[in-house]
C-alpha cells in the first residue's frame, strides 16, 4: 500500500478551517449554556439533528442514492450519533473549560493515530512532537481531576471518546472521498432517523422547562451553524488541507472558548486547566503545517 502524502497548503482550505474553529468554539459555549438551561442531552440531540433534517429535507431526497448506502450509515452513526452523544453527556457533567480543552486537544492525537493506521498517512517528527506536546496537557487536566476528587470525570471521559469517534469519522470521511455536502447531509439524516424513535418512546423530555429564546438559539446554532455550516466547512478543509492538518488547527479552540467559557459561566481557573492551555498551543505552534514549510525553504535557501 503507498504513503498517503498530506496535501499542500492553499488559502481557501485555510479559509474553511479557521471557519470551522469558530463554529466550533461557539458550539462550546452555545452547548453549556443549553445544559445549564435544563435542556436535557435527548433535548439536545433532537433540536440539533430534528432542526437540520427538516430545514434540510428537500436536499437530503435529492441526494438520497448517495445518503443511503452502508458507508454513509457508518460515517453518520460514527460521526453523528455516537459523537453527538459523547459530547452532550459530557457537557451534563464536566464545566465548558474542560470541554474547550479536551475536545479540540484531544482531537489532533486522535485524527494523527486513525489517520496513520486507517489511511497510511504519514507524519514528520515536529508533527508528532505537537501532538505528544498536546497529550501531556490532556493529561494534566485529566490527573488534577482525578487527585482533587472532582466530579468532573465522566464528562472528561465523555470528551474522550467523542473524540476517538470523531477521528475516525475524519479520516473515513477523506478515505471514502464523499463530498462535504453530501456527508453533512448523510450525518444529518441517519442520525435523526437513528435517534427519533428512541427520543420518541424511550427517552426523557425536559424540553419544556427551557425558555423559548434559549430553544431558538440551540435550534439556530446546532441545527444550522454547527450541524450543517460548521460540517461543510470542515469535511472542504479536509480534502483540501489533509486530516492530519485540520485536527491540528482545531487545537486553536481552547484559547477563544476556554477566555469565554470563564466570564460567561463562572467556572474556575485552575493550574491543570493552564498547563493543559499551554501544552496544547505549542503542540499547535510546533505541530503545524506552515512551520514545516518553513523549515524545509529554509533548509533549502541556506544549507548546502
Amino acid at each position: 500500500m503507498s504513503n498517503t502524502r498530506t496535501p499542500p497548503l492553499s488559502i481557501a482550505g485555510i479559509g474553511y478551517a479557521l471557519t470551522a474553529v469558530a463554529i466550533w468554539t461557539g458550539f462550546i459555549l452555545v452547548s453549556k449554556a443549553g445544559s445549564l438551561a435544563a435542556l436535557a442531552l435527548p433535548d439536545m440531540m433532537m433540536v440539533r439533528f430534528g432542526t437540520a433534517f427538516i430545514l434540510f429535507s428537500p436536499f437530503i431526497w435529492q441526494h438520497r442514492h448517495t445518503i443511503f448506502q452502508w458507508r454513509m450509515l457508518a460515517l453518520g452513526s460514527i460521526g453523528g450519533l455516537a459523537y453527538a452523544l459523547s459530547v452532550f453527556n459530557g457537557f451534563d457533567h464536566a464545566p465548558a473549560t474542560h470541554a474547550a480543552l479536551l475536545l479540540p486537544g484531544l482531537m489532533p492525537i486522535m485524527i494523527a493515530v486513525f489517520a496513520y493506521f486507517l489511511a497510511n498517512e504519514r507524519h514528520g517528527n515536529a508533527a508528532w512532537f505537537g501532538i505528544l506536546l498536546s497529550s501531556l496537557g490532556i493529561v494534566a487536566l485529566i490527573s488534577e481531576t482525578l487527585m482533587t476528587g472532582a466530579p468532573y470525570w465522566i464528562g472528561d471521559v465523555s470528551f474522550i471518546l467523542a473524540c476517538v469517534f470523531w477521528g475516525i469519522f475524519t479520516v473515513l470521511l477523506r478515505r471514502w472521498k464523499f463530498a462535504p455536502w453530501q456527508a453533512t447531509l448523510g450525518i444529518i439524516a441517519v442520525t435523526t432517523c437513528l435517534f427519533t424513535p428512541i427520543y420518541g418512546f424511550f427517552l426523557p423530555h425536559q424540553i419544556t422547562q427551557a425558555s423559548w429564546e434559549m430553544i431558538g438559539l440551540q435550534a439556530f446554532y446546532q441545527g444550522v451553524m454547527a450541524t450543517t455550516v460548521q460540517m461543510v466547512c470542515y469535511g472542504r478543509a479536509v480534502h483540501l488541507i489533509g486530516a492530519t492538518r485540520m485536527g491540528s488547527l482545531m487545537a486553536l479552540v481552547p484559547v477563544f472558548a476556554s477566555a469565554l467559557a470563564v466570564p460567561l459561566f463562572g467556572e474556575n481557573w485552575t493550574i491543570g486547566l493552564s498547563i493543559a492551555l499551554t501544552c496544547i498551543l505549542l503542540g499547535t505552534l510546533i505541530g503545524n503545517a506552515p512551520i514545516h514549510m518553513l523549515r524545509r525553504k529554509f533548509s533549502r535557501k541556506y544549507i548546502v
